[in-house]
């Protein structure tokens, strides 16, 4: 058995004379079976205040290994693998950014699947592994949940889908990260982690666009976790040798510390930070926090007349302006110099900074409300001319000590008025209190004679919660952070209570109250892990505002048409993404009561979560239809690019989806966009040359070529091209269902042989269009970006 001679060849690795107290088979279930978070009867309190709700059990050593439901509070639960002890550490977890509570259930289903759903049915998380002969569940030796089957093999193991903590045997393989999970920071999960590249392992600081690559010649696509060493056989960082079972984890800091177990009842001993020998205390963005200035090893405040530590006895918690700038009162704000400090990253400060004059540099963080400081680089031949770097909140945490002349940095402080207008202002505010009053008077008054116009939202049914107009200005801070903009309004970034929110907030009423009635009726009757969850709406008089979760990884275009090629995507994210997006229009075409098209599938309108799971967004051109229509009559609506041919007669199905669907397929693989006017003219239209170069068998040129791991799974990638084919035919009757894409993407279903290339419409009758060429519809019928 595969997963059995793993845990042992785990042992003797080990090598150690510690007592197994208990020798025994791993714990194990065979499908089916499920368990319901409210019905488990059996928990296990550790030392640290959680507890687990366990499923399977196994003693390692003197410590015994849970996986099950673990939680800190009693309410919200994550399915994860917990080490007992007094700090209980979690090795594993399945779904640590979307906890779900007491009436969730986990089912390993008879075909094989293990599936985790929310008190709504909607699917959490599941290991996908449906159809490959399961034979059952077992936790092993060394901490790993392995699905094996019926030939005792792994279909699937947690210890190839690691969080932020690696324990002793595991290995760090490309495609997998090792991300920093929740914390206090301000920045979100997954933003910090490490990665294995063909050259090396890579630490990567994604807000900041920072990176640091421990170099080596691999010749392994693994860097390997063993007794006293970690990394390749080329690049090692030595280890203390372990005297009992130790693990690794990447912390909210940034730093990557290794642990050791001491006994049951004793904390686990720190014992390493591992990537200290390459990396010293300063190099670590994130070292002195917000604000936070470092300098051999300390960190103190950029100004003590200005600033104050957040904690005195914690220095690395950063610190905070005396004066907090305020978008209301954004007139009183200025620019204070703080000297001998720069960029923590001069490489990374030429790749983000913008070339400008200092005077327009500091005008443009002054009239930005995102802007919490900036640093200015003099020209080097003595010009006014220079380069401009604005610092928003989660990036003023990267301030470094610099003596150089040639970086000037400012921070934004909010000043006080001067006592003259002060008083002006009271007068001035005394009049338009009283005028207010009697205003709000004759408001009231004229109300009572007035239809309200909102009850309408009170009769569509299971509507999301209703937030009122202040709520929502208390939530966003006046809507101070501005997460993106489009065609029917503006997102900014909000919280209720100790939930993350976006709220968008319609702007032009008269253009956009289809779209925010067709949204709320639309998604906020729909539950699915790949739709953006409606959590609620505002609707007073002429503020329309709908509240959705926030999702810390914003737009899927941010990602696979980047403005640097310092990050690039693994394939098994991008297909992982593309999957995604095939589940959830899977469920909006075919689960629904009323089949539902969405109608503006784009980059733009897929978000990603803190783990890159995709969520389709932005419902506002999307269209109900009945099961016992074939077709339905419609208004051209959609973005360029993204138009099926059909949109030509106004007769559409959901099949318009699936075509813009491998329009998105396609970007993902090629990392560019469809209709690219930078490019030479005969490239502008991608799927112009998906079609000659599928003629020709030269699919694998249109490959994104700043990805090296598309190149190791360019068999795989190229059956993907094939598969976004089959959704890209002219005739929509010939395109797939979107859950026979979900299948084929899964690997339970084989993909339809297409007889021929056509994927481009000749309109030979038109004026306005040449043969061959797609139709491109004018941008005044279609929607913004979003």
């Amino acid at each position: 058995m595969l997963h059995f001679d793993m845990s042992m060849a785990i042992l003797l690795l080990l090598g150690l004379s510690f007592h197994l107290s208990v020798l025994a088979q791993p714990s194990a279930v065979a499908p089916p079976n499920s368990w319901k978070v409210s019905d488990m009867q059996r928990t296990i309190d550790m030392d640290n205040g959680s507890s687990i709700l366990p499923i399977l059990d196994h003693r390692i050593m003197s410590y015994k290994t849970y996986f099950g439901f673990y939680t800190k509070d009693g309410n919200s639960f994550v399915l994860s693998i917990v080490i007992f002890g007094l700090q209980a550490p979690v090795i594993w977890s399945a779904n640590p950014d979307i906890p779900v509570y007491r009436d969730a259930i986990l089912n390993f289903t008879r075909e094989g699947d293990l599936l985790l759903s929310d008190n709504n049915g909607a699917m959490v998380w599941s290991t996908t592994t449906k159809s490959k002969s399961v034979a059952g569940m077992s936790l092993d030796v060394s901490g790993n949940l392995v699905i094996f089957n019926q030939d005792n093999s792994s279909a699937w193991q947690s210890f190839d889908h690691p969080t932020d903590t690696l324990v002793m045997g595991q290995s760090l393989c490309t495609g997998m990260n090792l991300s920093v999970m929740t914390s206090n920071t301000e920045w979100p999960s997954h933003r910090v982690y490490l990665s294995v590249q063909w050259n090396g392992l890579l630490y990567t600081f994604q807000f900041a666009f920072y990176t640091k690559l421990f170099e080596a010649n691999t010749g392994s696509s693994c860097s390997y976790f063993r007794n006293g060493s970690f990394g390749f056989p080329q690049k090692i960082f030595s280890l203390p040798f372990a005297r009992s079972l130790q693990y690794m984890r990447l912390e909210p800091d940034g730093h990557l510390r290794l642990y050791e177990m001491q006994g049951v009842g004793q904390d686990s001993l720190m014992v390493l930070d591992v990537l200290s020998t390459e990396m010293k205390f300063c190099d670590y963005p994130m070292a002195c926090g917000n604000y936070g200035v470092c300098s051999k090893g300390q960190c103190s405040c950029p100004s003590f007349s200005n600033f104050k530590f957040q904690n005195e006895r914690l220095p690395s918690d950063g610190c905070v302006p005396l004066s907090i700038p305020s978008c209301n009162q954004a007139q009183n704000q200025q620019l204070i110099q703080v000297n001998n400090v720069s960029y923590f990253s001069n490489s990374v400060f030429l790749l983000l900074a913008s070339s400008t004059s200092e005077i327009v540099c500091k005008q443009s963080c002054l009239t930005s409300c995102n802007c919490r400081a900036l640093i200015f680089q003099k020209n080097v031949y003595g010009s006014d001319g220079g380069y401009c770097l604005l610092l928003s909140d989660g990036m003023v945490i990267l301030f470094a000590d610099d003596s150089s002349n040639r970086f000037l940095a400012f921070v934004k402080v909010q000043g006080n008025r001067p006592e003259k207008r002060r008083t002006s202002n009271i007068v001035v505010s005394s009049i338009a209190g009283f005028c207010l009053i009697s205003t709000l008077v004759c408001v009231a008054v004229w109300k009572k004679y007035k239809k309200n116009e909102e009850p309408l939202f009170d009769v569509i049914p299971g509507i999301p919660k209703r937030f009122s107009f202040h709520e929502l200005e208390v939530a966003t801070d006046h809507f101070s952070v501005k997460l993106g903009g489009g065609g029917f309004g503006s997102v900014f970034k909000g919280k209720v209570g100790r939930q993350t929110i976006a709220v968008k907030r319609l702007e032009g009423l008269d253009q956009g109250m289809e779209e925010f009635l067709a949204e709320v009726k639309t998604i906020g009757r729909i539950h699915h892990f790949n739709l953006i969850r409606l959590v609620g709406f505002c609707a007073e008089k002429s503020h329309k505002l709908l509240v959705y979760e926030y999702l810390s990884n914003g737009s899927l275009d941010k990602w696979i048409f980047p403005k640097s090629t310092v990050f690039s995507l693994s394939w098994k994210t991008r297909r992982d993404i593309i999957l995604g997006i095939a589940r959830g229009l899977s469920y909006l075409h075919e689960e629904c009561e009323q089949k539902i098209a969405h109608l503006d599938i784009k980059p733009q309108n897929i978000l990603l979560d803190g783990k890159f799971s995709a969520k389709v967004s932005d419902f506002g051109l999307s269209k109900m239809i009945n099961r016992e229509q074939s077709k339905v009559m419609t208004r051209m609506r959609g973005t360029r690019g993204y138009l099926a041919p059909e949109w030509l007669g106004s007769k559409i199905t959901e099949k318009a989806d699936i075509y813009s669907f491998g329009i998105v397929m396609i970007e993902i693989i090629c990392g560019r966009e469809n209709l690219d006017e930078s490019q030479p003219e005969e490239s502008i239209h991608l799927i112009s040359l998906l079609q000659e170069k599928a003629r020709f068998g030269q699919l694998s040129d249109l490959v994104d070529g700043s990805s090296n791991d598309m190149r190791l799974h360019m068999q795989e990638v190229v059956e993907a091209m094939k598969l976004a084919m089959w959704c890209l035919q002219v005739d929509s009757s010939r395109r797939p269902l979107m859950s026979t894409i979900a299948k084929v993407l899964e690997g339970v279903m084989n993909m339809e042989e297409i007889p021929d290339c056509t994927l481009v419409p000749s309109f030979e009758s038109n004026n306005t269009v040449g043969s061959g060429s797609s139709y491109i519809p004018s941008e005044s019928h279609l929607s913004g970006p979003r």
